[in-house]
């Protein structure tokens, strides 16, 4: 995705938006289905941003920004998707993650999917969209400094579940 065709989709060009967001369609279902846990209502979300980013593309005031903006509506319709299916708790900074069934091969997905939300988005971002934590802040309007913290937050509490898994 270049510039150009970046700044065309943003003046109402279908064609270069539908190039566009081809180029980043991998990386809105790894981020939603990361997020839901479930193909089709991961499905549902993009559809559904894709709609907003449709109607409202005009509004975006630096085509720079056109992956970020796009990752964080679409974040936004997974929160409310939770929110509908009743999935989504805010959970508590110092919240005990409870421990993975041994069994399951999935355990990795499995101690990801269990962290709190704010903490999920920042793997999710990080290693399956692989932003840096700039981008990860722009995506989430959060200080990059605040990401790095949950970031490592995250990391120590998904090291703590894997060790006990080990055991």
């Amino acid at each position: 995705m270049n510039a150009e065709m970046v700044k065309n989709a943003l003046q109402g060009d279908d064609e270069a938006l539908i190039l566009c967001l081809q180029s980043i369609s991998d990386q809105m279902t790894w981020t939603a289905v990361s997020l839901l846990g479930d193909r089709e209502l991961a499905k549902d979300c993009i559809m559904e941003t894709t709609l907003k980013v449709y109607k409202k593309r005009k509004t975006v005031k630096k085509p720079e920004f056109f992956k970020t903006w796009v990752i964080r509506i679409l974040i936004n319709e997974c929160k409310d998707e939770m929110k509908r299916l009743k999935m989504y708790t805010p959970l508590d900074e110092h919240f005990e993650i409870a421990d993975p069934e041994k069994e399951n091969f999935n355990f990795v997905n499995d101690l990801v999917s269990k962290l709190p939300l704010d903490l999920k988005q920042i793997i999710v971002l990080k290693f399956f969209d692989e932003m840096n934590f700039r981008e990860i802040g722009e995506v989430l309007k959060t200080p990059e400094s605040t990401i790095k913290s949950r970031y490592a937050v995250a990391l120590k509490k998904l090291r703590l579940e894997m060790e006990e898994y080990e055991q």
